[in-house]
């Protein structure tokens, strides 16, 4: 029996694994929001192009920031197309003089890369 136990699969194991892979990538970071922010630039696209339900919220990613203060952890919460070109909407952490503070922004695709 080619693949498992069930007579008459037409899938073999290898194949079966390489389909669950699929799948538990595309739950994990499945994204659905690309008709509202058009479609995600490389190298996001693989990852976040799979729907997901309307009435669940979309997972925030993590991913870098390279700004004004180097390179930083950030959180990856949606994509905007502004004529062509894609803005991604991140939150991270700046130092303020009492500690810390969450910023919410738009910034270019060049200065975001996947964690």
């Amino acid at each position: 029996m080619a693949g498992g136990m069930t007579p008459g699969g037409r899938e073999t194991l290898a194949q079966r694994t390489q389909t669950t892979r699929e799948r538990e990538a595309a739950r994990r970071y499945g994204h659905g929001t690309s008709d509202f922010h058009g479609t995600p630039p490389a190298p996001w696209a693989d990852a976040l192009t799979d729907a997901t339900p309307a009435d669940h919220p979309p997972p925030v990613k993590h991913c870098w920031y390279d700004g004004p203060r180097g390179r930083q952890p950030a959180l990856l919460l949606g994509w905007r197309n502004t004529g062509g070109h894609y803005d991604g909407r991140i939150a991270v952490a700046a130092p303020e003089p009492d500690g810390w503070a969450i910023v919410e922004m738009w910034v270019s695709q060049g200065m975001l890369s996947p964690a």
